[in-house]
């Protein structure tokens, strides 16, 4: 796997007060400080991933498994928006297998600035990462976001969101056979704390990503599940997977 990436230097301009403070939070969270952060998120151009997806698809508690892959290209150089930040356009494609023709999928937009790194996907801008990782910091995964649902105070553009865990810590992962190990990342994950809103009788929620530094995004975890509440006695215990969804996705190939 060739790990040479360009790393990120010279980028200039500063978030604005009011999305800083809502990443900031508090406590440690408040401590910014404009310098050069270990880069966790890599791009250049003609940079390429590919991941290994493993997917399951839920219906009535009965899985259905499937296998492919995706490609994250860079191919131009990125513009400066407005704020002189970075903004690099990730062209997705998917094929079935290994041996599969490569078919366009979707496009990725990441934002760098000093502090933060965004994604814009389906016209919603996330989150990924805030400056510099520290444990346990938490953040708004929704801070630049207008498609919260502004009635659920725990989904509002405010609410902790994130949290980095195993920061600086190594990290491996086996698929396929072959194992991948990094000696440096963070991971981030969605608060999954027994009784929140992403783990009750009603629905459970992971979200984690672990970042390699000076790689990017080597393993992205989701899993979404609805339990069965259609009865007289309420939702089952234990949890059914009424509805539901997880992916799992590896970095299998790297180059710049």
């Amino acid at each position: 796997m060739n790990k040479s990436y360009m790393s990120r230097t010279g980028l200039v301009g500063l978030l604005g007060l009011s999305a800083a403070l809502l990443l900031a939070g508090c406590g440690d969270n408040a401590e910014i400080q404009p310098q050069l952060q270990p880069d966790y998120y890599p791009l250049s151009v003609g940079s390429t991933r590919i991941y290994d997806v493993a997917d399951t698809v839920w219906r009535d508690n009965v899985p259905t498994a499937s296998r492919f892959q995706f490609r994250e290209q860079v191919l131009a150089a990125p513009e400066a928006n407005a704020a002189g930040q970075l903004v690099y356009q990730v062209l997705r494609s998917r094929r079935a297998t290994a041996a599969a023709a490569w078919q366009p999928d979707s496009v990725l937009t990441v934002t760098v600035a000093p502090l933060n790194v965004t994604e814009q996907f389906n016209n919603r801008r996330t989150v990924a990462l805030v400056l510099p990782a520290v444990e346990g910091k938490s953040w708004s995964y929704n801070a630049f976001n207008k498609n919260y649902n502004a009635a659920d105070s725990q989904d509002s553009i405010a609410a902790v969101t994130r949290i980095y865990r195993n920061v600086n810590q190594p990290f491996r992962i086996t698929r396929g056979g072959q194992t991948y190990q990094y000696a440096n990342t963070v991971t981030t994950v969605n608060d999954s704390d027994p009784g929140s809103k992403n783990n009750n009788a009603v629905s459970q929620v992971i979200l984690r990503t672990t970042f390699a530094l000076n790689v990017g995004p080597v393993n992205r975890v989701s899993r979404s599940y609805k339990n069965d509440c259609s009865g007289a006695e309420g939702c089952r215990n234990p949890f059914v997977r009424k509805l539901g969804q997880s992916r799992n996705e590896v970095l299998i190939e790297s180059s710049n």
